[in-house]
């Protein structure tokens, strides 16, 4: 008879082997080893796929800090309409806007 070795085995893996031989398997024992041997195809399968399917951050751009300072300006003239063509113009017009309030009555 063959003797099989359980090192390291588990609660879950002596369950497990219980069950098997409930079910009727003659090599439950040998079912658990292979199934707690090591899978190194579908390890790096998996690590492949959440690689390919990994979400990129979007990039930020850069603040255009000159088209900030000058739209602040035109708002420190009183000029409004100057200074929503200004952060319109820019390539991201919500953080330029944003970055023009550090310059507002700002002398």
């Amino acid at each position: 008879m063959r003797t099989i070795r359980r090192d390291g085995w588990t609660a879950a893996d002596y369950d497990s082997e219980q069950i098997l031989n409930e079910l009727g398997h003659r090599d439950a024992a040998a079912r658990v080893n292979r199934a707690r041997r090591r899978h190194p195809i579908r390890r790096a399968w998996r690590t492949l796929r959440t690689r390919l399917h990994r979400s990129v951050p979007e990039t930020t751009p850069c603040i255009d800090w000159g088209a900030a300072r000058a739209a602040a300006d035109a708002v420190n003239r009183g000029d409004v309409d100057a200074a929503d063509r200004i952060v319109q113009a820019t390539a991201d017009p919500r953080t330029t806007a944003f970055a023009a309030f550090r310059f507002i009555g700002v002398e």
